[in-house]
Formats: C-alpha cells, structure tokens, sequence
C-alpha cells in the first residue's frame, strides 16, 4: 500500500538538502570575505523576482530609476540601475510583447519621430567612428559611457510608446520617484554620520558620502556644493510631487495645510538648489496663474533678501546653502563668494579655449563623445598654461548645455536637438490641473519636472551624455500619458500616424 505522505516527506528532505548546499556554500564564502558571488546572486533573485512578478509596475520602477545617483561598482563598468533594469526590460519586452503578443513597435508623432532621427543620426554617425567609445566600457574619459546611457535612454522611450498602459498603474510613478531619492538620501546621511560604513556600502552602491558629519558642520570639507545633492534631490522631488497635486492658487487655503508644510519642508531641503527651486515655481505658476506668473517674481526676491537678511545679521546658515545662494547679492561666506566666482571664471575659460580651439574643427557635425589622443596636444591646446582645460573640453565638460549640444552634435544635430526640447517645454506648460482626475497627478509631475529639466539644462553644467537619458525616458512617459488625457494630442498623433495599424493603442482609465 503506497504511504500518501512519502511524497511530502521527499519534497521536505530535498528541500532541506538545498538550503543545507545554500547555507555551506554562503558559509565559505562569508568566511573567506568574498561577498561578490552573495551580491551578485542575491541581485540576480531580486531582479528576476521583480521582472516576472510585478507586471507593467515594472515599467514604472524601471524608468523611476533613472532618478538614483549611484552606480554598482562590484559588477565593474559603472552599471546604474536604471541600464540593468532596461536591458532586462527590453529583452522582456520583445518576447513577451512582440513575439508573444504580437506588439508593434510604435513611435510618438511624426515630428517627434524626425527630430530625434535628425540629431541621433549624426551621434549614431559618431558611435559608429569611435565604435561606440567602447575602448573602456563604462568610461566618461572615452564616451562608452556616455553612449550607453544615451541609447538606453532611447530604448525606455520607444518601448514606452510601444507599451499596453493604465493610468492607474502609472500613477504610481511620482511616489516611487520619491521612494527612490529618499533611499539616495539615506545613505548619503549614514554614510555621513558614520563615514566608516563608506567602505562597506561602497562597493554595492556608489551614492555615498565623501566626507564626515564634523566637516559638514564645520564647513572644513572641500567638496562646497556636494555635500546636500542628495537633500537637493529629494527635497525638489517632493514639492514637485505637492504641486503636481495642488494649484498654486489654492496653496493657503485650510484644507491643503499639510501642503504646505510639505512644501515648506521641501524648500529647507533645496536650498542648495535655489535656481532649479524658481523654475519649478514658475512651470507651476504658469500652469496656474498664465500671466499671473510675473506677481511671483516680487516674492522670489523678498524670499532671496530675506535670506540674505538672515545670514547677516542674526545666523550664518550653512556653507552649503551660502554657496547655492552666492549668484545672489549678500554679505556670503569669503571662502564661498570665492568659489563662485571662480566657478564664473573657469566657465569662461573653458568656453574661450572650445569656441577657439574645438568648434571651428568641426562645427557641421561636432565631436561625439569622448576623448581622442590626437586632440590632447598640450603644445597646440593648453590654455595659459592649465592643461586640465583641454581634458575638460574634451570629455564634453563644458558648463553649457548650448555649447555642450554644439560639440556633441554639431550644428546640424543641434537644431534638430533644439527644434525637439522647445516643442516638449511647450507641451509642459500645456499640461492643466483638472479635478477629479488622480491619474493626471503622475502626467503633471512629468510635466513639471521635465519643464525644469529642459530650462536648467540649457544654462547649466549637464552634458548631453548625462541630460538626454533622463530626458528620453521621461518624455517617452509623458507623451504617452499624455495622449490619454489631451484630445488635442490624440487628434495630433492620429494625423501623424494615418496607418490604423501603427495608431496609438487606447490607454485605459
């Protein structure tokens, strides 16, 4: 007579066997400190867990990562988070989409579609001459990291396009944003307070800090501005999440109390960050008031004097702050009113030395990105002597997001570059706060936070290689939300894709 219980009992016993292989195999290894093969297996599990198990959510961790500042250096390369789930994302995509389901890869309107051909066109053009800066995967010095971030930056934006999407699940989207910038923050604060679980932390993720809670206080640390980017990051993520909820309009209002302490929270945190904040407020005040944005400026600059008051004449606020203040008149710290002008100064030269020396090589096409040793004579390119000028040039460096796109695109590419972020800057400041419509929160965030992206860009420090990843992954996300709550793009992207089989496909409530 055949026991019933035999079969649970085996199952049980090999069970047992695997932990017990499981448990003798993590022993050694913990033993012998080697904790790559523990990581990287632990990494495998999750990443395989998250990709089969949580469904379209998985899009929306995928593109939020591209928000984390830290890479995985025990994998070696520089991998960020945001390139792993996409290449897991993309594989995922085109066999259960496209060769399961039988999906057609889409884009979005047919202007869209022409601007990114034009200026990807000639950085493909590039890519291919300089096989794809592949000399030193990983490496910003010779562009194979920069090439790799950029076109899986393209890869979210079409399989985004492409994707069945609901605005329920989507909606999602701002919340794990701020999960993720408040996890980049916590380990900036532990590895801060505690610099020693730096050398424990680092190898696994590379957010941390690069100095101790003492020099932070003190002001003794080099690193001015750093130090607080992950509380600039966090902060400016949760007043655009408050105002992708509320109007302007209605922010003293009693019943959005918590709001504003929100808000008022979010602002002690980007202080640092003052000049992306004033964007952020202005996107939101012209989606708002229209031309009732230009009321905001006198209270932009009663805010900035009040500051200025503060650290005078009753308490210096932090070095940190003072530097993201300096642009600002005030009685600032010396060592900080130093260190902007000498940012002034270096932006100067490093401009001087690529529109005489750079850009006249190249002007139709630019450079790509990366370094070339034929560019690095000193006898031909050092300026005055300061021969980490041309290393900045030459690795895209160049404080300008104008200037950046020239050298990377040439003028060709940048037209086409700029045509594409002047019509997506235009779509943001289309986007209106509706009521009763808890799905748009995720497309106004979008909206709001691209609009910044795109001003700061142009006058700020990003290069191309950094800017235009995010930038293809978010707006991937917006146009497609967009279209299920904007008629007008709808009606938009139904002219430039007459072929019933390539329109968009319904995106439920």
């Amino acid at each position: 007579m055949e026991n019933p219980a035999l079969p649970q009992q085996l199952k049980a016993l090999v069970l047992c066997g695997l932990g017990l292989m499981l448990a003798v195999v993590l022993g050694s290894q913990i033993g012998g400190s080697n904790y790559r093969p523990i990581f990287l297996g632990a990494l495998i599990v999750v990443v395989a867990g998250v990709a089969l198990f949580s469904g379209r959510f998985f899009w929306v961790l995928t593109i939020a990562s591209s928000f984390m500042g830290g890479t995985f250096p025990i994998l070696g390369a520089a991998f960020t988070p945001f390139q792993m789930l996409m290449a897991i994302g993309v594989a995922k995509f085109l066999i259960g989409d496209v060769v399961l389901r039988r999906t057609r890869i889409k884009i979005a309107s047919r202007f869209d579609a022409m601007m990114i051909a034009g200026f990807m066109g000639v950085l493909t053009w590039h890519a291919i001459h300089d096989r794809f800066g592949m000399r030193f995967l990983g490496s910003s010095v010779w562009g194979g990291h920069n090439y790799v971030n950029v076109y899986v930056g393209l890869a979210a934006f079409f399989v985004v396009q492409s994707l069945p999407m609901t605005t329920k699940i989507w909606a999602k989207l701002p919340y794990v944003v701020l999960a993720l910038t408040a996890f980049d923050l916590l380990i900036a604060i532990i590895t801060t307070i505690s610099p020693r679980s730096i050398y424990v932390i680092y190898p696994f993720y590379s957010a941390v800090s690069s100095t101790s809670l003492e020099e932070v206080v003190t002001g003794t640390t080099a690193d001015l501005t750093g130090r607080i980017g992950a509380f600039g990051n966090f902060g400016f993520t949760f007043i655009a999440l408050i105002l992708s909820s509320a109007s302007l309009r209605q922010m003293l209002h009693p019943a959005n109390f918590f709001k504003l302490v929100g808000m008022t929270t979010g602002f002690i945190a980007v202080l640092s960050t003052v000049l992306n904040t004033l964007f952020l407020m202005v996107a939101a005040g012209i989606r708002d008031l229209k031309k009732g944005v230009f009321f905001l400026l006198p209270i932009f600059a009663f805010v900035l004097f009040a500051l200025s008051a503060v650290n005078s004449q009753f308490i210096h606020l932090p070095k940190q702050i003072q530097r993201g203040l300096a642009f600002f008149p005030g009685a600032w710290d010396a060592d900080m009113a130093r260190d902007a002008a000498a940012s002034n100064d270096f932006r100067r030269r490093i401009w001087t030395l690529w529109a005489n020396a750079y850009f006249p090589a190249q002007p139709w096409l630019g450079r790509g990105f990366g370094f070339r040793s034929e560019w690095s004579q000193r006898s031909i390119y050092t300026y005055r002597g300061a021969t980490d000028y041309p290393q900045m040039v030459e690795t895209g460096n160049l404080h300008n997001g104008l200037f950046a796109a020239l050298d990377t695109f040439g003028i060709v590419g940048t037209i086409f570059f700029v045509a594409w972020n002047v019509r997506l800057l235009i779509q943001t400041f289309r986007v209106r706060l509706r009521k009763n419509d808890p799905g748009g929160a995720a497309l106004r965030f979008l909206a709001l936070y691209l609009a910044v992206l795109i001003t700061s860009y142009w006058i700020g420090s990003s290069s191309v290689g950094s800017f235009l990843p995010l930038e293809f992954a978010l707006a991937g996300v917006f146009l497609r939300l967009q279209s299920s709550v904007n008629p007008d793009a709808v009606r938009d992207r139904d002219t430039a894709s007459p072929s019933p089989t390539l329109r968009e496909a319904p995106i439920s409530a």
